[in-house]
């Protein structure tokens, strides 16, 4: 049997299963707190693995492997260490605190807390507006699958992408965060189980000593190139990046889906334990510079490698539903964070399942007109655009959660708009190519032009909201 039909085999059982997941996520409730954020009661193994799944994207299995491939070990490390211990960390201290104030003030989203916190909403409105920045990484992600599908599948790019689309989009509007979390715990395991196999194809090259070999001869630094052309670049920006994407919605809401905090620290220990799992793919771009030869394009390089290394037709099969999965499951959790905010927050008082299902659909349409036939520029935007969303909401979010008291809108507001100046601006401008330094220097400005007015001026007006 072919690899295709092992792969429409797989594929096909797959989606039975996803849609069965996504049904019975549906009868969990109606209304538009369940949609949003589940019962509040979620079990953490479920939530831990919703979040691990949620954080890795087929980048992880295609892309961040092709910059080992290319450069060695700097791309390794900038991936992986510094990048987990800042999510973790950024989980760690803002989430339990988000968890207790947003159960306070019944928030569903970070633009509803931010609003409730700030008694604003202006700053509600505003951060749900910057919410549609994702839309870019929604088709970055459904031209991915598109191409995934059409490598693995067979299956032309148009009808490839516009069914991605709408299965992924119609069993989120039918079940919202319980078929999110449902269907992401299937595609989780599927992920770490093809990880741990594609990590094992290589275990040979470290007993005979030749990865460590090769890795050390890159050297820990790669000069010249777009992302870890420093030390810092290796280090520091991906530490400070990973704490500041642990700001995003559809990421830092996931404390609202657990009880307490007890729920939420198990839930980030699976969520990060999976993740790190996730990322030994990774070395799949260290064995592909033994097995392959110098200068395959580094987008190709995981997709030969597999192919050299294991060309049985059910593996193949195998890894191609797994960066599916990996997809679909960064995919949902955008679309239930998106289009509850929208639903909820921009148009405060109108929300219902409803409206997150009107918005669904009018994202499903936005999304298969800008993937069928996409722009060069948005793939520099999708990753432009959610680092600007977190640049913006990191000044906003810590002030609001560690400040004491009411807080004024016009410092928060001030720190979002300066932020988003700063990263694009210097983007613009060209004084880097890496996102993350832009975001860095953004979240620098940010963080005082929140933190200082409060802390030098503490008798603000009394206000209404969500208090410290």
């Amino acid at each position: 049997m072919s690899s295709t039909l092992w792969a429409w085999g797989l594929f096909s059982i797959y989606l039975v299963v996803t849609a069965f997941l996504a049904w019975r996520g549906g009868q969990k409730g109606g209304d538009a707190t369940t949609f949003a954020i589940g019962s509040g009661r979620m079990s953490p193994l479920i939530a831990g693995m919703t979040l691990g799944a949620s954080l890795a994207s087929s980048a992880m299995f295609v892309i961040f492997p092709g910059f080992v491939y290319k450069d060695g070990l700097a791309p390794l490390i900038g991936f992986s260490v510094p990048l987990i211990a800042g999510l973790g960390l950024g989980f760690a201290l803002l989430g339990p605190r988000f968890q207790s104030l947003g159960a306070q003030g019944g928030a569903l989203t970070v633009p509803h807390w931010l609003g409730a916190r700030y008694a604003d909403p202006r700053l509600r409105r505003l951060f749900s507006a910057l919410n549609v920045l994702n839309i870019a990484y929604l088709v970055l992600i459904a031209v991915g699958c598109g191409y995934v599908m059409q490598a693995t599948l067979g299956v032309p790019y148009i009808p490839a992408v516009i069914g991605v689309v709408v299965f992924v989009f119609g069993y989120t509007g039918f079940g919202g965060a319980w078929a999110h979390a449902l269907t992401n715990t299937l595609q989780g395991a599927i992920m770490l189980v093809v990880a741990l196999v594609l990590f094992g194809t290589g275990l040979g090259t470290w007993a005979d000593g030749r990865l460590w070999a090769d890795l050390s001869s890159t050297g820990a630094v790669a000069p010249g190139t777009a992302l870890f052309g420093s030390a810092a670049e290796v280090w520091l920006v991906p530490f400070l990046m990973g704490m500041a994407l642990s700001t995003q919605p559809h990421l830092l809401t996931k404390s609202l889906y657990v009880e307490d905090r007890a729920a939420w620290r198990q839930t980030v220990g699976i969520g990060m334990g999976t993740y790190a799992v996730f990322s030994l793919v990774l070395f799949v771009g260290a064995y592909a510079r033994l097995a392959l030869p110098a200068g395959i394009p580094q987008d190709q390089a995981v997709a030969q490698y597999i192919q050299a290394a294991v060309p049985w037709g059910p593996v193949n099969a195998v890894v191609g539903v797994a960066i599916l999965s990996a997809s679909m499951s960064t995919m949902d959790g955008l679309l239930v964070a998106i289009s509850a905010s929208v639903a909820n927050d921009l148009l405060p008082g109108r929300g219902s399942v409803a409206a997150n299902r009107l918005v669904l659909v009018g994202l499903a349409v936005a999304t298969i007109a800008v993937a069928v036939s996409p722009p060069p520029l948005v793939l520099i935007l999708g990753q432009q655009g959610v680092y600007g969303l977190v640049a913006a909401s990191a000044g906003p979010l810590v002030a609001g959660l560690f400040l004491r008291g009411p807080l004024a809108s016009g410092p928060a507001i001030a720190s979002a708009i300066a932020a988003l100046a700063v990263h694009f601006g210097l983007t613009a401008a060209g004084v880097s190519a890496n996102p993350g330094v832009t975001a860095s220097a953004a979240v620098a400005v940010g963080l005082p032009i929140a933190l200082l007015p409060p802390l030098l001026r503490r008798s603000n007006p009394a206000a209404v909201g969500l208090r410290g």
